[in-house]
């Protein structure tokens, strides 16, 4: 199921989605949907490194840590 989004963009965006959609035989839906999902993606990962950073922090763990706590894991 899809549900209408109307969104505004600058006329110099708009033309650049134009361009590129004919260029891609996609379209201009498509060129925008595709943006939106690696948007979300992009979001959702930068708040999962926030999470971990957080819980990092609290558990006292730093950079210069996680090779000690990353190779037991590596030899099995």
């Amino acid at each position: 199921m899809s549900r209408l989004l109307s969104v505004s963009v600058p006329n110099d965006l708009a033309d650049e989605i134009e361009s590129l959609a004919e260029a891609s035989g996609k379209t201009k839906s498509e060129l925008v949907r595709t943006a939106l999902w690696r948007q979300v993606r992009l979001e959702r990962f930068s708040a999962l490194q926030r999470f971990g950073q957080d819980q990092a922090e609290a558990a006292g763990v730093g950079p210069d840590d996680i090779e000690a706590l990353v190779d037991p894991f590596r030899a099995g």
